[in-house]
């Protein structure tokens, strides 16, 4: 049976990794993955991700994204989108909703130390 409603997944898929946590919803769409992801100083890595678009989208807080060395305030209610291809970091207290199309895979991006 398909599900249409998903509640905001009260556990961590995963704590502290590189700067910020993330809540997987579990979706069973083949080719998307939705999640929480939250931050609250910011990201200790700069991220290019080769396939897949991430789409951010501010739910609460302020910050930043970092792309290709150019910085841009964020804030509640921004849509951050990034392609395929682009380096960047993020930082601020935020809670954001990230999609993703296709589904994010770690082969798939590539990951700096900052």
């Amino acid at each position: 049976m398909s599900q249409y409603v998903y509640h905001e997944p009260a556990a961590y898929g995963f704590k502290d990794r590189d700067g910020h946590d993330g809540k997987f919803f579990g979706t069973e769409s083949p080719r998307t993955q939705h999640l929480i992801i939250e931050c609250a100083d910011k990201l200790t890595v700069q991220l290019t991700e080769k396939e897949a678009e991430f789409n951010y989208y501010v739910i609460e807080g302020n910050g930043y994204f970092i792309f290709n060395g150019d910085k841009q305030e964020v804030a509640k209610g921004d849509l951050i989108v990034v392609p395929p291809g682009t380096k960047y970091t993020f930082g601020g207290k935020l809670k954001m909703l990230l999609v993703n199309t296709p589904k994010w895979l770690a082969e798939q991006e590539v990951v700096e130390k900052l």
